[in-house]
């Protein structure tokens, strides 16, 4: 193998190595989808003025609008840790000698004479970033079947915006290591030879990083992308097991069908609107009234996901989930638990406040087909957690409507919801507004 030949072999591994990091964090925007149907609950829209236990009288119909939006650039990732959504890849002589390939460590080997100049040796520093923008406008309908029983489905649908990003933060040292050459040899025409087979090295750019995705790994081309859709539709019927003047308990059952779009396993910018299974859940709650101003919710919610056929990429390893096989397999989400807890303020008769706290765990996804090695790599790291924080301010005539001081019953709401911890999850701040009208 020439010298000049073994010097585009390094080139080529490193595009490679910066493209399979790259997609490794890419993959950490696909599971924004996951986390963003995991908020969109319409029951919790339903009971957001009143509370928690209350559903809507006998004949009463509610129309809601809610939008939701999101901008997320960084993870928790698996110790829970923030973690950005990005990557860089320092091409220095530490990197290269990690490259175990025969042409790699060939072209290494010429410099061994001049180890200071070894030292030198550096493509630059390569950052790739991605951030997803992301507005869900939910249209939901509810209707009271009786005083103690409610129906309601909600519509979600989805705008999204994903921005790849490369960018070259550090130059390369070609100019330094022919200087350097040239003074230790004292040879013009060799130090220029080795310049010009280093020079080949920095050629490390977007070109041949986004040639390396398409080429190398199979995936589609890496850039800015933006969808929308339907989501998965969610459906209820809620039930008010107990209720006097002080406190109450509520059950909820329901599902959510696959009307989403979802990720394509050969696109890594692309964000799901769904998760492509049909679940079930089962929601368990109450609320009490402390005093003529403040009352508190506790709630929980038990969701199972029923298994699907889908393909997926086969992870290269258990640290790399990005590959470039693919395999049809049956793929069984892990259930969700999610506990919440809230307490409301009113300030007034058509003023409230609402702070609440929850928490979701999903367990690990199970795959089955005829690769048990792929399963295994599919379902590594695949259980995730997430701590919710929000804030929700309410303007409602409902109470003034009934004390005929107001035309229509209805509710303006305003919320901040943000994701103070968890692990294999998005790191977010939600912004929401809402509408709801009575008749």
């Amino acid at each position: 193998m020439s010298f000049l030949h073994a010097t585009e072999q390094i080139a080529e591994n490193i595009a490679k190595f910066a493209s399979i990091m790259t997609l490794h964090n890419s993959r950490r925007i696909q599971k924004v989808s996951k986390f963003l149907t995991a908020l969109v609950f319409i029951s919790a829209s339903l009971a957001a003025q009143a509370q928690y236990h209350q559903v809507l009288p006998k004949g009463v119909r509610a129309i809601i609008n809610k939008n939701i939006s999101s901008e997320i650039s960084a993870t928790y990732n698996q110790s829970g840790g923030d973690s950005p959504i990005k990557y860089q890849v320092d091409a220095n002589i530490d990197t290269l000698q990690t490259i175990e390939l025969a042409e790699v460590q060939d072209i290494l080997a010429v410099f061994d004479p001049y180890p200071q100049i070894k030292e030198m040796i550096s493509l630059g520093n390569h950052q790739v970033s991605g951030k997803a923008d992301v507005n869900v406008n939910v249209f939901a309908f509810g209707y009271g079947i009786t005083d103690k029983m409610m129906a309601y489905v909600g519509v979600p649908v989805y705008e999204a915006r994903v921005n790849m990003k490369y960018t070259r933060t550090k130059d390369s040292s070609q100019a330094e290591v022919a200087a350097a050459l040239q003074e230790i040899t004292n040879d013009n025409g060799e130090a220029q030879m080795l310049g010009a087979a280093i020079d080949k090295l920095y050629s490390v750019d977007e070109s041949l990083i986004q040639s390396a995705f398409t080429n190398y790994l199979g995936y589609n081309e890496v850039g800015d992308w933006h969808g929308q859709g339907l989501g998965d539709i969610e459906f209820g019927l809620s039930y008010v097991l107990y209720k006097d003047d002080y406190q109450g308990l509520k059950l909820t059952l329901g599902g959510v069908a696959p009307t989403g779009y979802v990720d394509d396993p050969d696109t890594l910018q692309d964000i799901g609107f769904g998760n492509g299974q049909w679940d079930s859940f089962v929601e368990f709650g109450g609320g009490k009234v402390l005093n003529k101003s403040t009352s508190v919710d506790l709630w929980s919610r038990y969701t199972y996901q029923f298994a699907s056929q889908k393909r997926k990429r086969i992870p290269i390893s258990e640290g790399i989930g990005i590959g470039d096989e693919s395999i049809d397999v049956n793929e069984k989400l892990g259930n969700k638990y999610l506990v919440g807890a809230a307490i409301k303020y009113n300030f007034s008769d058509w003023f409230s406040v609402k702070p609440s706290f929850t928490y979701e765990y999903v367990e690990s996804a199970d795959y089955t087909s005829d690769n048990s090695e792929a399963d295994r790599l599919l379902e590594y790291n695949t259980d995730s957690s997430t701590q919710n924080l929000k804030l929700l301010a309410t303007f409602s005539s409902v109470n003034l409507f009934l004390q005929k001081k107001f035309l229509l019953p209805g509710e303006i709401s305003f919320s901040y919801q943000t994701v103070v911890g968890g692990h294999n999850t998005p790191k977010a701040d939600l912004l929401e507004l809402e509408f709801m009208m009575l008749f």
